[in-house]
């Protein structure tokens, strides 16, 4: 297994939080609500082939030159095939205006917003509800919710000395992993508890790992090219290990590429459009090509 302190090492990125509150946070749905490594550690092990594809990701200027820094590392991103025109100026998570294409392994894939949460290493996490939900996975992962829960019991019983938390953990394991992380311990203490964490739901994956497999990555052959009409506005791919290959820059932004006063694209390959829905007709017949 892996190290905690590798889990750790990043520099962490401003919005994200801390491990030590992102997992004990079950906050609308108890145990369905535990959260679900997108570690490419653990997707090497369970599953050592990668699947690699072209995919995009929006971003800002700034944005481009920490991607640039970024390639070829372990940390995730969220990324797409598909794309709403107007997301293409106000981006998702940052603001836009600059389309990155780039070559990338595949972690995991959805036609819809799968609401991948970094950590402040920026490792991407999904809640166990989303995998059952909206990925389909409830009647194919029957029993990994159990499984979970009794992880979670265990690690309670073997780390908590509060009464009231061992009392509860026999009846309520999901309010009692909640109350287990809001007592003070040690950073060493809390480190191997999450290091428990992490491990146990490795273990899970790998024993579910031939029906979690196409839950991630099915969508890569599918790939909704009706994505962009009705609710979605955008599908998510998980991916990291990216290489980029072009920089596309939007309508809004395209003229500070040009004249003697042009803006520098950090030594990266890129091309300017003069309207939003060219680009997006380009990036539908590239994903369509890689199908």
């Amino acid at each position: 297994m892996r190290s905690f302190k590798s889990f750790i090492t990043e520099r962490s990125p401003a919005w994200t939080e801390s491990l030590s509150t992102m997992l004990f946070d079950l906050p609308r749905t108890g145990l369905k609500d535990v959260k679900i490594p997108l570690s490419p550690s653990i997707f090497k092990r369970i599953w050592p082939e990668s699947i690699r594809s072209t995919v995009f990701h929006v971003t800002d200027y700034d944005g481009v030159k920490n991607l640039k820094r970024m390639q070829g590392r372990k940390k995730s991103i969220s990324a797409f095939y598909n794309l709403a025109p107007d997301r293409i100026d106000y981006g998702i998570q940052s603001e836009g205006g600059y389309i990155v294409e780039m070559e990338a392994d595949v972690l995991a894939a959805a036609p819809d917003d799968i609401a991948s949460q970094p950590d402040k290493t920026g490792r991407r996490w999904l809640t166990l509800s989303m995998i059952l939900g909206e990925m389909g996975g409830a009647s194919k992962l029957k029993g990994m919710e159990r499984d979970i829960e009794k992880m979670l019991k265990g690690i309670v019983k073997e780390y908590s000395e509060e009464d009231d938390v061992l009392k509860l953990v026999k009846t309520d394991v999901a309010t009692a992993w909640v109350k287990f992380g809001q007592y003070k311990v040690s950073g060493f203490w809390k480190s191997q508890i999450i290091k428990d964490y992490i491990d146990g739901i490795e273990v899970i994956m790998k024993k579910y790992s031939k029906k979690l497999r196409p839950l991630f990555t099915d969508y890569v052959k599918k790939r909704d090219l009706d994505a962009t009409v009705s609710s979605k506005e955008w599908d998510e791919l998980v991916v990291n290990n990216f290489t980029i290959k072009m920089v596309h820059v939007g309508e809004t932004y395209a003229d500070d590429f040009e004249g003697d006063d042009a803006l520098d694209m950090y030594d990266l390959p890129f091309k300017t459009w003069d309207q939003n829905s060219e680009l997006t007709t380009y990036i539908r017949k590239i994903v369509q090509k890689g199908k």
